[in-house]
Formats: C-alpha cells, sequence, structure tokens
C-alpha cells in the first residue's frame, strides 16, 4: 500500500480514531480505555492512507507498545516509537513487519511455549453464561488489597490496581486462596484481568467460584465480560468454557522485545 503517513493524536483525529475503534470495541478495549483513564500517559500515532485511517501505535505508560490495524501500517507506525525495550500486544498479521525492528525476548505468558504469547479472546453475555457457584465467595475490595497481595506475592501497590474495579475471593478461614477482578470497565464492555488460585488450593472448583461470581456481576450492571487467555493454557480455557465464555476469531500477540541496533 502507496502513500502512507504518520501523525500523532490530536484534538481533530481523535474523534475519528475512536469512530474506528468502536467498529470493534472488544480488539480496542485497551486503547479505548486508556485514552479515557490516562490520557497524559499514553501517545498514540495513527496511519493514514487517502486521508482513511489505517491503523495505529498506542505506546503506553513507557513500557508496552500496542499495534492495531492494517499490515501495511506497522513499519511506518514503529519508526515514530521511543522505546528501546517494550512489551508489545500486536495482531498475528504484525508480526512479520514488528519483527524488521524488534526482537522477541520473552513471551507475555510464561508458561508459553516459545518466545510469543498467542492470545485468545473470549466473550460472555448473558445468553452464553452458565455461573458455577459451588462455592461461597464475597466480594473484595480496597481493604482486601494486603491479603490480594500476599496470594499473587506482589507489593501493595499493584494489588490494590487489580482492585479498582470489581472483583470475588474465596477464603478458607481467613486466607484469600482464590480471587477474580475486572480492574478496568467500559460503557458496553469490561475485562476479566487477574484470575488465580494458590497452587495447592487448585482442581477444587474455586476459580469457577470466583470467575463465576465476577461475571454475574459484570452483566448484571449491563457489560459483555471478555477476557484474553494464552491459547497453551489449556485449564484455563476450559474453565472459562465451563461458565459460557465463547471464543472469538480475535487473535493477539503478546510478548517483551528489544528494538534492533
Amino acid at each position: 500500500m502507496k502513500d502512507i503517513r504518520t501523525a500523532p493524536l490530536d484534538d481533530h483525529s481523535e474523534k475519528r480514531l475512536f469512530e474506528f475503534m468502536n467498529h470493534d470495541r472488544v480488539s480496542h478495549f485497551f486503547t479505548i480505555y486508556d485514552l479515557q483513564h490516562f490520557r497524559d500517559e499514553s501517545l498514540v500515532w495513527i496511519a493514514f492512507s487517502a486521508n482513511r485511517i489505517l491503523g495505529y501505535l498506542l505506546e503506553f505508560d513507557k513500557r508496552i507498545l500496542c499495534i492495531r490495524g492494517h499490515e501495511d501500517c506497522v513499519i511506518p507506525l514503529l519508526k515514530n516509537a521511543r522505546l528501546t525495550e517494550a512489551m508489545l500486544n500486536i495482531g498475528p498479521c504484525h508480526l512479520s513487519a514488528v519483527k524488521d525492528l524488534y526482537e522477541p525476548v520473552e513471551p507475555a505468558d510464561k508458561a508459553t511455549k516459545g518466545l510469543i504469547t498467542t492470545f485468545l479472546v473470549m466473550t460472555a453475555t448473558r445468553d452464553s453464561f452458565r455461573p458455577l457457584l459451588s462455592h461461597r465467595v464475597r466480594e473484595l475490595n480496597r481493604e482486601n488489597a494486603a491479603e490480594l497481595a500476599g496470594l499473587l506475592g506482589i507489593e501493595l501497590e499493584p494489588a490494590l490496581g487489580y482492585l479498582n474495579g470489581f472483583a470475588y475471593g474465596l477464603f478458607k478461614g481467613k486466607k484469600l486462596v482464590s480471587y477474580a477482578a475486572s480492574p478496568e470497565i467500559l460503557q458496553d464492555l469490561a475485562i476479566i484481568r487477574g484470575v488465580f488460585t494458590a497452587p495447592e488450593e487448585r482442581s477444587k472448583g474455586y476459580s469457577k467460584a470466583v470467575c463465576s461470581a465476577l461475571v454475574k456481576r459484570l452483566l448484571d450492571e449491563g457489560k459483555v465480560a471478555m477476557l484474553y487467555v494464552s491459547k497453551d493454557n489449556a485449564a484455563a480455557i476450559k474453565v472459562y468454557k465451563r461458565i459460557g465464555f465463547k471464543l472469538t476469531r480475535r487473535r493477539f500477540l503478546g510478548f517483551t522485545a528489544k528494538r534492533r541496533s
């Protein structure tokens, strides 16, 4: 494709970009959310051909690069990237061009076989949802941040971030052993981006229970629930299918990469 030009997002092009993204809000979830809530941390370059938007590059928080759109715009967009090392989220059609400029060094999901994680996108609606609430769970809030940090083995601040939206947990005694969270929520969509059960407590149906409670809440709030899951994570895919998540045709690749010299 000839005559591709790129330009930074401005007030004039922002409306057009949102119109472009609104045709498939699931695929563009993170960009929509980041522009709505973290505009100052989001740098966007748009690719145009004959004044038509072909795609865009989102550079978020000085560590993430997200590309969406036609494969022909990848190289022109990446020439604007400032990061020498980044976490990339791209479409499969973008990989060949991305590899010309960035070398994959680590998959986004550590259980991935190889250097690049393939993420499947799944969604759940009222029509597909089949809750499995065989265990008692309860809603979590920011007062549970220390317990969540202990479960995940992380610092308090990122644990607080997971509790920004809706979250549900399962306790054994006073110990949190399983949780599911949706920290980023749009008007019509909510992404489940935190599901974890302590290793010694797995295969007991806890993930199904906390996910079921969370999805029920999201659907009650009028959202479609969505999530990314590694294609190599068969156990998680099985859990999500059991409670009514359906695979979509969308696939994305995630990995850390270093810019080639």
